[in-house]
Protein backbone atom coordinates (compact mmCIF):
# COMPACT_ATOMS: atom_id res chain seq x y z
CA UNK A 1 0.00 0.00 0.00
CA UNK A 2 1.43 3.77 -0.12
CA UNK A 3 1.47 5.62 2.58
CA UNK A 4 -0.88 7.91 1.97
CA UNK A 5 -3.80 7.99 -0.53
CA UNK A 6 -5.94 10.68 -0.09
CA UNK A 7 -9.72 11.45 -1.93
CA UNK A 8 -10.10 15.00 -3.03
CA UNK A 9 -12.35 16.21 -5.24
CA UNK A 10 -11.52 19.49 -7.24
CA UNK A 11 -13.18 23.17 -6.68
CA UNK A 12 -17.09 22.73 -6.35
CA UNK A 13 -17.25 24.18 -9.87
CA UNK A 14 -15.64 21.28 -11.28
CA UNK A 15 -17.97 18.85 -9.61
CA UNK A 16 -20.46 20.61 -11.42
CA UNK A 17 -18.78 20.13 -14.25
CA UNK A 18 -19.10 16.86 -13.98
CA UNK A 19 -22.28 16.22 -13.20
CA UNK A 20 -23.87 18.96 -14.99
CA UNK A 21 -23.12 17.32 -18.33
CA UNK A 22 -21.24 14.09 -18.17
CA UNK A 23 -17.95 14.79 -16.60
CA UNK A 24 -17.10 18.40 -18.96
CA UNK A 25 -19.74 20.73 -18.80
CA UNK A 26 -20.55 22.12 -22.56
CA UNK A 27 -20.40 25.34 -24.37
CA UNK A 28 -23.39 26.73 -22.66
CA UNK A 29 -23.00 25.74 -19.57
CA UNK A 30 -21.69 28.77 -17.38
CA UNK A 31 -19.94 26.78 -14.56
CA UNK A 32 -17.76 24.82 -17.34
CA UNK A 33 -13.65 25.08 -17.12
CA UNK A 34 -12.79 28.04 -19.41
CA UNK A 35 -9.83 28.34 -21.55
CA UNK A 36 -9.15 29.28 -25.24
CA UNK A 37 -8.34 27.18 -28.00
CA UNK A 38 -8.37 26.46 -31.58
CA UNK A 39 -8.70 22.98 -33.29
CA UNK A 40 -7.91 21.43 -36.29
CA UNK A 41 -7.59 18.04 -37.94
CA UNK A 42 -4.21 16.72 -38.49
CA UNK A 43 -3.29 16.56 -42.20
CA UNK A 44 -2.53 13.80 -44.31
CA UNK A 45 -2.14 15.51 -47.47
CA UNK A 46 -4.87 12.92 -49.61
CA UNK A 47 -7.58 12.37 -46.92
CA UNK A 48 -6.91 9.09 -45.03
CA UNK A 49 -8.00 7.79 -41.95
CA UNK A 50 -5.66 8.07 -38.87
CA UNK A 51 -4.71 6.35 -35.56
CA UNK A 52 -3.93 7.57 -31.74
CA UNK A 53 -1.43 10.74 -31.94
CA UNK A 54 1.63 11.40 -29.51
CA UNK A 55 3.27 15.01 -29.46
CA UNK A 56 6.25 16.25 -28.17
CA UNK A 57 8.02 19.55 -27.70
CA UNK A 58 11.42 21.16 -28.85
CA UNK A 59 13.27 23.60 -26.92
CA UNK A 60 12.13 25.98 -29.11
CA UNK A 61 8.78 25.85 -28.31
CA UNK A 62 8.01 23.94 -31.53
CA UNK A 63 5.91 20.69 -31.97
CA UNK A 64 6.55 17.62 -33.12
CA UNK A 65 3.73 14.95 -34.04
CA UNK A 66 3.36 11.55 -35.02
CA UNK A 67 0.29 9.68 -35.96
CA UNK A 68 -0.54 6.01 -37.33
CA UNK A 69 -2.36 5.67 -40.13
CA UNK A 70 -5.77 3.85 -39.86
CA UNK A 71 -4.70 0.45 -41.85
CA UNK A 72 -2.55 -0.81 -44.72
CA UNK A 73 0.85 0.73 -43.02
CA UNK A 74 2.04 3.87 -42.63
CA UNK A 75 2.52 6.81 -40.46
CA UNK A 76 2.41 10.46 -40.41
CA UNK A 77 4.83 12.67 -38.89
CA UNK A 78 4.05 16.15 -38.75
CA UNK A 79 5.74 19.76 -37.79
CA UNK A 80 3.79 22.72 -35.95
CA UNK A 81 5.53 25.92 -34.71
CA UNK A 82 5.25 27.20 -31.70
CA UNK A 83 2.31 29.63 -32.43
CA UNK A 84 0.43 26.79 -34.63
CA UNK A 85 -3.32 27.44 -34.78
CA UNK A 86 -4.50 25.98 -37.96
CA UNK A 87 -3.56 23.74 -40.60
CA UNK A 88 -1.97 25.37 -42.64
CA UNK A 89 1.22 25.96 -40.71
CA UNK A 90 1.10 21.80 -39.84
CA UNK A 91 3.74 20.57 -42.55
CA UNK A 92 3.15 16.30 -42.50
CA UNK A 93 5.43 13.42 -44.39
CA UNK A 94 4.57 10.13 -44.83
CA UNK A 95 6.39 7.77 -43.15
CA UNK A 96 5.85 4.29 -45.19
CA UNK A 97 6.06 0.58 -43.73
CA UNK A 98 4.54 -2.56 -44.11
CA UNK A 99 1.95 -3.15 -42.43
CA UNK A 100 -0.46 -1.39 -39.88
CA UNK A 101 1.30 0.84 -37.58
CA UNK A 102 -0.10 -0.01 -33.99
CA UNK A 103 2.02 2.23 -32.03
CA UNK A 104 4.08 5.42 -33.19
CA UNK A 105 5.72 7.40 -30.79
CA UNK A 106 8.19 10.85 -31.71
CA UNK A 107 11.42 11.45 -29.20
CA UNK A 108 13.14 15.31 -29.28
CA UNK A 109 16.68 14.89 -29.11
CA UNK A 110 19.22 17.88 -27.90
CA UNK A 111 20.04 18.69 -31.15
CA UNK A 112 16.13 19.98 -31.66
CA UNK A 113 15.76 16.89 -34.10
CA UNK A 114 12.57 14.43 -34.09
CA UNK A 115 13.25 10.89 -33.39
CA UNK A 116 10.54 8.25 -34.37
CA UNK A 117 9.48 4.57 -33.60
CA UNK A 118 6.81 2.89 -35.23
CA UNK A 119 5.35 -0.67 -33.81
CA UNK A 120 3.59 -3.02 -36.43
CA UNK A 121 2.62 -6.24 -36.08
CA UNK A 122 5.83 -7.95 -37.51
CA UNK A 123 8.58 -5.45 -37.40
CA UNK A 124 9.65 -2.11 -35.68
CA UNK A 125 10.84 0.85 -37.69
CA UNK A 126 12.78 3.69 -36.30
CA UNK A 127 13.03 6.94 -38.15
CA UNK A 128 15.19 10.17 -38.24
CA UNK A 129 15.33 13.74 -40.47
CA UNK A 130 18.46 15.53 -41.69
CA UNK A 131 17.52 18.55 -42.48
CA UNK A 132 14.16 20.01 -43.13
CA UNK A 133 12.38 17.88 -41.62
CA UNK A 134 8.83 19.07 -43.51
CA UNK A 135 10.57 17.52 -46.37
CA UNK A 136 10.41 13.75 -47.18
CA UNK A 137 13.75 13.34 -48.38
CA UNK A 138 14.93 14.46 -45.25
CA UNK A 139 13.65 11.33 -43.49
CA UNK A 140 15.45 7.72 -43.37
CA UNK A 141 12.55 5.11 -42.20
CA UNK A 142 14.81 1.86 -41.42
CA UNK A 143 12.83 -1.78 -40.27
CA UNK A 144 15.21 -2.53 -37.01
CA UNK A 145 13.86 -5.12 -36.05
CA UNK A 146 11.91 -8.37 -37.07
CA UNK A 147 9.64 -10.22 -34.34
CA UNK A 148 7.26 -12.27 -36.62
CA UNK A 149 4.48 -11.25 -34.59
CA UNK A 150 6.02 -12.39 -31.24
CA UNK A 151 6.87 -8.92 -29.63
CA UNK A 152 5.05 -5.75 -29.55
CA UNK A 153 5.73 -1.96 -28.24
CA UNK A 154 2.84 -0.70 -25.78
CA UNK A 155 2.31 2.54 -24.07
CA UNK A 156 4.83 5.45 -24.34
CA UNK A 157 7.64 3.28 -24.48
CA UNK A 158 10.07 5.00 -26.34
CA UNK A 159 12.48 8.01 -25.27
CA UNK A 160 16.06 8.99 -25.77
CA UNK A 161 18.59 10.04 -23.22
CA UNK A 162 19.79 13.21 -22.23
CA UNK A 163 22.38 12.84 -24.74
CA UNK A 164 20.13 11.69 -27.72
CA UNK A 165 20.44 8.10 -27.60
CA UNK A 166 17.06 6.33 -28.14
CA UNK A 167 15.18 3.42 -25.91
CA UNK A 168 12.54 1.41 -25.60
CA UNK A 169 10.71 -1.06 -23.92
CA UNK A 170 9.13 -3.93 -26.07
CA UNK A 171 7.29 -7.05 -24.61
CA UNK A 172 6.46 -10.48 -26.17
CA UNK A 173 2.57 -10.18 -27.78
CA UNK A 174 -0.27 -10.37 -25.35
CA UNK A 175 -1.93 -13.44 -26.41
CA UNK A 176 -2.94 -16.48 -24.54
CA UNK A 177 -3.66 -20.13 -25.07
CA UNK A 178 -1.86 -22.58 -27.24
CA UNK A 179 1.24 -20.90 -29.55
CA UNK A 180 1.67 -17.90 -27.67
CA UNK A 181 4.63 -16.58 -27.47
CA UNK A 182 6.24 -17.18 -23.87
CA UNK A 183 5.97 -13.55 -21.83
CA UNK A 184 9.27 -11.82 -21.46
CA UNK A 185 10.54 -7.86 -21.30
CA UNK A 186 13.24 -6.44 -23.11
CA UNK A 187 14.96 -3.16 -23.23
CA UNK A 188 16.12 -2.34 -26.63
CA UNK A 189 19.26 0.71 -26.81
CA UNK A 190 21.41 2.17 -29.88
CA UNK A 191 24.32 4.41 -29.26
CA UNK A 192 25.75 5.14 -32.59
CA UNK A 193 24.71 4.19 -36.56
CA UNK A 194 21.15 3.98 -35.05
CA UNK A 195 19.71 3.35 -38.86
CA UNK A 196 21.77 0.25 -38.54
CA UNK A 197 19.53 -2.24 -37.70
CA UNK A 198 23.00 -4.17 -36.09
CA UNK A 199 23.48 -1.40 -33.51
CA UNK A 200 20.55 -2.22 -31.79
CA UNK A 201 20.56 -4.43 -28.77
CA UNK A 202 18.37 -6.30 -26.23
CA UNK A 203 18.37 -7.53 -23.34
CA UNK A 204 15.70 -9.22 -21.05
CA UNK A 205 15.17 -7.42 -18.14
CA UNK A 206 11.90 -9.98 -17.06
CA UNK A 207 10.33 -13.29 -17.58
CA UNK A 208 6.69 -11.05 -17.84
CA UNK A 209 5.23 -8.80 -19.80
CA UNK A 210 5.49 -5.06 -19.06
CA UNK A 211 2.86 -3.73 -20.88
CA UNK A 212 1.75 -0.30 -21.56
CA UNK A 213 5.20 1.04 -20.51
CA UNK A 214 5.93 5.27 -19.94
CA UNK A 215 9.28 5.47 -20.58
CA UNK A 216 11.25 8.30 -18.84
CA UNK A 217 15.23 9.42 -18.22
CA UNK A 218 16.25 11.70 -15.13
CA UNK A 219 19.02 14.39 -16.17
CA UNK A 220 22.02 12.01 -15.79
CA UNK A 221 20.40 9.26 -18.22
CA UNK A 222 19.53 6.51 -16.12
CA UNK A 223 15.68 5.34 -16.92
CA UNK A 224 13.04 5.58 -14.94
CA UNK A 225 9.35 2.96 -15.56
CA UNK A 226 6.08 2.76 -15.00
CA UNK A 227 3.99 -0.09 -16.50
CA UNK A 228 1.13 -2.82 -16.01
CA UNK A 229 1.35 -6.27 -15.55
CA UNK A 230 -1.23 -8.85 -15.34
CA UNK A 231 -1.30 -10.58 -12.24
CA UNK A 232 -3.46 -13.20 -10.11
CA UNK A 233 -7.20 -12.91 -10.88
CA UNK A 234 -6.82 -11.07 -14.36
CA UNK A 235 -6.33 -7.41 -12.67
CA UNK A 236 -3.70 -5.24 -13.81
CA UNK A 237 -1.32 -3.75 -11.40
CA UNK A 238 0.63 -0.45 -12.17
CA UNK A 239 4.61 -0.55 -10.93
CA UNK A 240 7.52 2.02 -10.82
CA UNK A 241 10.70 0.91 -11.69
CA UNK A 242 14.45 2.33 -11.76
CA UNK A 243 17.53 1.39 -13.19
CA UNK A 244 20.77 3.32 -12.37
CA UNK A 245 23.38 1.05 -14.16
CA UNK A 246 23.80 -1.61 -16.82
CA UNK A 247 20.23 -1.73 -17.62
CA UNK A 248 20.39 -4.87 -20.07
CA UNK A 249 20.43 -6.46 -16.65
CA UNK A 250 17.01 -7.74 -15.02
CA UNK A 251 18.66 -7.86 -11.31
CA UNK A 252 19.44 -4.59 -12.30
CA UNK A 253 15.60 -3.15 -11.96
CA UNK A 254 13.93 -2.23 -9.25
CA UNK A 255 10.99 -1.00 -8.36
CA UNK A 256 7.24 -1.38 -6.04
CA UNK A 257 3.97 -2.01 -7.07
CA UNK A 258 1.83 1.25 -6.24
CA UNK A 259 -2.32 0.81 -7.22
CA UNK A 260 -4.59 -1.55 -9.43
CA UNK A 261 -5.45 -0.03 -12.73
CA UNK A 262 -8.53 -0.13 -14.64
CA UNK A 263 -8.67 -2.17 -17.93
CA UNK A 264 -12.28 -3.01 -20.17
CA UNK A 265 -13.09 -3.54 -23.34
CA UNK A 266 -16.80 -3.17 -22.78
CA UNK A 267 -16.72 0.75 -24.23
CA UNK A 268 -16.94 2.23 -27.40
CA UNK A 269 -13.20 2.34 -27.33
CA UNK A 270 -11.30 -0.15 -25.53
CA UNK A 271 -9.60 1.01 -22.31
CA UNK A 272 -6.14 -0.36 -21.88
CA UNK A 273 -4.06 0.65 -18.97
CA UNK A 274 -3.46 4.56 -18.79
CA UNK A 275 -0.23 6.22 -17.36
CA UNK A 276 1.91 8.72 -17.89
CA UNK A 277 5.24 9.15 -16.02
CA UNK A 278 7.35 12.35 -16.25
CA UNK A 279 10.25 13.42 -13.97
CA UNK A 280 11.29 16.48 -12.30
CA UNK A 281 14.19 18.98 -13.24
CA UNK A 282 15.60 17.10 -10.36
CA UNK A 283 14.64 13.68 -11.39
CA UNK A 284 11.89 12.70 -9.26
CA UNK A 285 8.64 10.86 -10.94
CA UNK A 286 5.47 12.15 -11.02
CA UNK A 287 3.11 9.88 -12.44
CA UNK A 288 -1.25 10.35 -13.72
CA UNK A 289 -2.75 6.86 -13.83
CA UNK A 290 -6.50 5.69 -14.31
CA UNK A 291 -6.85 3.29 -11.22
CA UNK A 292 -9.50 1.00 -10.16
CA UNK A 293 -10.62 1.03 -6.91
CA UNK A 294 -12.32 -2.39 -7.33
CA UNK A 295 -16.35 -0.79 -7.77
CA UNK A 296 -14.84 1.33 -11.13
CA UNK A 297 -12.39 3.69 -12.60
CA UNK A 298 -10.95 6.50 -10.81
CA UNK A 299 -7.97 9.30 -11.78
CA UNK A 300 -4.77 9.63 -9.48
CA UNK A 301 -2.01 11.58 -9.07
CA UNK A 302 1.03 10.51 -7.63
CA UNK A 303 4.41 11.61 -6.36
CA UNK A 304 7.63 10.82 -5.08
CA UNK A 305 11.21 12.83 -4.02
CA UNK A 306 12.63 10.18 -2.25
CA UNK A 307 12.83 5.98 -1.96
CA UNK A 308 10.71 5.69 -4.99
CA UNK A 309 11.29 1.71 -5.45
CA UNK A 310 9.56 1.28 -2.36
CA UNK A 311 5.30 1.99 -1.64
CA UNK A 312 6.64 4.10 1.34
CA UNK A 313 7.85 6.70 -0.17
CA UNK A 314 4.92 7.68 -2.71
CA UNK A 315 2.02 10.60 -1.87
CA UNK A 316 -1.30 10.69 -4.13
CA UNK A 317 -4.47 11.81 -4.28
CA UNK A 318 -7.60 10.51 -6.48
CA UNK A 319 -8.45 13.57 -7.91
CA UNK A 320 -11.79 11.83 -9.12
CA UNK A 321 -13.04 8.90 -7.28
CA UNK A 322 -15.10 6.13 -9.03
CA UNK A 323 -18.33 7.09 -7.12
CA UNK A 324 -17.73 10.99 -8.43
CA UNK A 325 -17.83 10.99 -11.81
CA UNK A 326 -14.84 8.26 -12.76
CA UNK A 327 -17.78 6.27 -14.63
CA UNK A 328 -16.96 9.05 -17.32
CA UNK A 329 -12.99 8.07 -18.25
CA UNK A 330 -12.59 6.87 -21.19
CA UNK A 331 -9.37 6.04 -23.29
CA UNK A 332 -5.85 7.54 -22.67
CA UNK A 333 -4.79 10.26 -20.45
CA UNK A 334 -1.03 11.44 -20.20
CA UNK A 335 0.77 14.05 -17.67
CA UNK A 336 3.39 16.69 -18.94
CA UNK A 337 5.22 18.87 -16.30
CA UNK A 338 5.32 22.45 -16.61
CA UNK A 339 8.93 24.66 -16.06
CA UNK A 340 8.00 24.82 -11.92
CA UNK A 341 7.28 20.79 -12.32
CA UNK A 342 3.59 21.80 -11.63
CA UNK A 343 1.26 19.08 -13.07
CA UNK A 344 -0.99 19.42 -16.38
CA UNK A 345 -3.24 15.84 -16.90
CA UNK A 346 -4.70 16.19 -20.16
CA UNK A 347 -7.40 12.97 -20.29
CA UNK A 348 -10.72 12.00 -21.87
CA UNK A 349 -13.98 12.47 -19.54
CA UNK A 350 -17.25 11.39 -21.41
CA UNK A 351 -15.53 11.26 -24.97
CA UNK A 352 -14.24 15.10 -24.25
CA UNK A 353 -10.93 16.37 -24.05
CA UNK A 354 -9.78 18.07 -20.63
CA UNK A 355 -6.67 19.16 -18.78
CA UNK A 356 -6.49 19.30 -14.95
CA UNK A 357 -4.08 21.46 -13.35
CA UNK A 358 -2.20 22.32 -10.13
CA UNK A 359 0.42 24.67 -9.23
CA UNK A 360 1.09 23.75 -5.82
CA UNK A 361 0.82 21.20 -3.34
CA UNK A 362 -0.78 18.89 -5.50
CA UNK A 363 -0.88 15.98 -3.34
CA UNK A 364 -1.81 17.41 -0.15
CA UNK A 365 -5.54 17.18 0.35
CA UNK A 366 -5.59 20.32 2.73
CA UNK A 367 -3.42 22.84 0.99
CA UNK A 368 -3.94 21.81 -3.10
CA UNK A 369 -6.35 23.39 -6.00
CA UNK A 370 -6.70 21.23 -8.99
CA UNK A 371 -8.49 23.18 -11.52
CA UNK A 372 -9.91 21.95 -15.08
CA UNK A 373 -9.65 24.01 -18.52
CA UNK A 374 -11.96 22.54 -21.45
CA UNK A 375 -9.61 21.33 -24.44
CA UNK A 376 -12.51 20.31 -26.71
CA UNK A 377 -16.05 19.05 -25.96
CA UNK A 378 -17.50 16.52 -28.74
CA UNK A 379 -20.45 17.98 -28.71
CA UNK A 380 -18.93 21.41 -29.82
CA UNK A 381 -17.93 19.54 -32.85
CA UNK A 382 -20.84 19.41 -36.08
CA UNK A 383 -22.01 16.29 -36.62
CA UNK A 384 -21.08 14.02 -40.10
CA UNK A 385 -24.15 13.69 -42.02
CA UNK A 386 -22.60 11.25 -44.63
CA UNK A 387 -23.86 7.66 -42.95
CA UNK A 388 -21.85 4.83 -45.04
CA UNK A 389 -23.92 1.83 -43.79
CA UNK A 390 -26.85 -0.09 -44.86
CA UNK A 391 -29.68 0.10 -42.19
CA UNK A 392 -27.96 3.31 -40.05
CA UNK A 393 -29.77 6.23 -39.24
CA UNK A 394 -27.98 8.20 -36.72
CA UNK A 395 -25.06 10.21 -36.53
CA UNK A 396 -23.83 9.73 -33.07
CA UNK A 397 -21.50 12.15 -33.38
CA UNK A 398 -17.87 12.61 -32.03
CA UNK A 399 -16.14 10.39 -29.35
CA UNK A 400 -12.75 12.25 -28.66
CA UNK A 401 -9.94 10.04 -26.43
CA UNK A 402 -6.55 8.85 -26.23
CA UNK A 403 -4.98 12.88 -26.00
CA UNK A 404 -1.34 13.47 -25.78
CA UNK A 405 -0.11 16.49 -24.57
CA UNK A 406 3.20 18.63 -24.75
CA UNK A 407 3.86 21.90 -23.57
CA UNK A 408 5.08 25.35 -25.48
CA UNK A 409 7.72 27.55 -24.09
CA UNK A 410 5.19 30.14 -22.33
CA UNK A 411 3.80 27.05 -20.14
CA UNK A 412 0.74 26.89 -22.21
CA UNK A 413 -0.42 23.12 -23.62
CA UNK A 414 -0.64 21.83 -27.00
CA UNK A 415 -2.80 18.39 -27.37
CA UNK A 416 -3.32 15.57 -29.77
CA UNK A 417 -5.91 13.20 -29.30
CA UNK A 418 -8.11 11.06 -31.67
CA UNK A 419 -11.82 11.96 -32.55
CA UNK A 420 -13.78 8.90 -34.19
CA UNK A 421 -17.09 9.62 -36.20
CA UNK A 422 -19.52 6.77 -34.62
CA UNK A 423 -23.43 6.54 -36.61
CA UNK A 424 -25.95 3.72 -35.27
CA UNK A 425 -29.03 3.33 -34.82
CA UNK A 426 -30.82 1.17 -37.58
CA UNK A 427 -34.69 -0.15 -38.44
CA UNK A 428 -35.39 -2.42 -40.52
CA UNK A 429 -32.79 -3.92 -42.99
CA UNK A 430 -33.89 -4.55 -46.25
CA UNK A 431 -33.09 -7.59 -48.10
CA UNK A 432 -29.81 -8.78 -48.38
CA UNK A 433 -28.94 -6.31 -46.18
CA UNK A 434 -26.80 -6.37 -42.69
CA UNK A 435 -28.48 -5.15 -39.59
CA UNK A 436 -26.87 -1.39 -38.15
CA UNK A 437 -24.67 -1.86 -35.65
CA UNK A 438 -22.94 0.85 -34.21
CA UNK A 439 -19.36 1.71 -35.40
CA UNK A 440 -17.02 4.44 -36.81
CA UNK A 441 -17.14 5.88 -39.86
CA UNK A 442 -14.27 8.24 -39.81
CA UNK A 443 -11.70 8.31 -37.01
CA UNK A 444 -8.66 11.14 -37.49
CA UNK A 445 -5.74 12.67 -35.36
CA UNK A 446 -6.55 16.01 -34.06
CA UNK A 447 -4.60 19.00 -32.85
CA UNK A 448 -5.68 21.68 -30.27
CA UNK A 449 -3.68 25.04 -28.96
CA UNK A 450 -4.48 26.14 -25.33
CA UNK A 451 -4.14 30.19 -25.70
CA UNK A 452 -5.46 30.83 -22.21
CA UNK A 453 -5.41 27.98 -19.38
CA UNK A 454 -6.30 29.44 -15.85
CA UNK A 455 -9.28 27.91 -12.75
CA UNK A 456 -12.36 28.22 -13.62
Amino acid sequence: MMRRIETALFAAVCAVVFVACSACGGKDNPNGPVSKTSQFFLPTGEPRNTGDPHIQADAQGNFHIVYPAYSRGDAYYAFCPSNCSSVEQAKAVLLETQGTVDNARVAVGPDGKPQVLLSTHERVYYATCSGDCTQRASWTVTPIIEHGGEREVSGDAFAVTPQGKPRFIMHSYRSIGIGAPTPATFYVQCDNNCQNPASWTQGQISARNWQMNSLRFTPSGQPRLVKAELVDGGNHLSYYYECDTDCASAVNWKGTALYKTFYGFSEAVRMYPAMSLRLTSQGKPRLALMGDDGSGRNLLYLECDTNCTSAEGWFAQILLPSNEGGAQLKAGLELALDSKDQPRIAYAAGFNIVIAHCDANCTDETKSKWSLAKVEFASDMEKDKIIPYPDCNIAGGWFLHSPSIALGKEGLPRVAYRAQDISGGGSNPGPGEIKCTAGADMTFARFAQIDELRAP
